[in-house]
């Protein structure tokens, strides 16, 4: 018997809503100072070193396709093995739980792994797999 609660870290990109699985986190920074990478895609704005990690700095709103992030307060770096990737924030939300979900359809997107929908509106639940997947594919281009 599975007896984990999920909980999933809530946070926008831009105008978007986006939940990621907490397991999923390594840690939440505040902006950190870019270091550019020339000739790169605009959607990797540069790197970071938070903590002694370098991590890629993804602005996930624009490689979606929803325009870049203009005001980003937070690093998202993410807990994934063999890649260190931070996403830019708008702003950290809160934890949602199992129990704050009304309702979960599919998602319509590769990268969706879910449309969850709160008390508050809906929220994109990440695929990260398949989306650090398609990243390192357009960066091996």
């Amino acid at each position: 018997m599975n007896d984990k609660i999920a909980r999933y870290m809530l946070f926008n990109c831009g105008e978007r809503r986006y939940a990621v699985d907490v397991e999923a986190v390594d840690e939440i920074s505040e902006m950190l100072a870019e270091h550019l990478i020339p000739d790169s895609p605009r959607f990797l704005r540069g790197v970071v070193n938070i903590h002694g990690k370098i991590a890629a700095l993804l602005d996930l709103s624009m490689y979606l396709g929803t325009g870049q992030v203009k005001n980003g307060r937070n690093l998202l770096l993410l807990k994934i093995p063999e890649t260190c990737l931070a996403l830019i924030v708008t702003q950290m939300e809160r934890i949602i739980f199992d129990d704050d979900i009304i309702a979960s359809d599919p998602g319509s997107s590769e990268f969706e792994k879910a449309v969850l929908t709160l008390a508050d509106g809906r929220v994109s639940l990440l695929e990260l797999n398949s989306l650090v997947l398609s990243i390192e594919k357009a960066l091996a281009l």
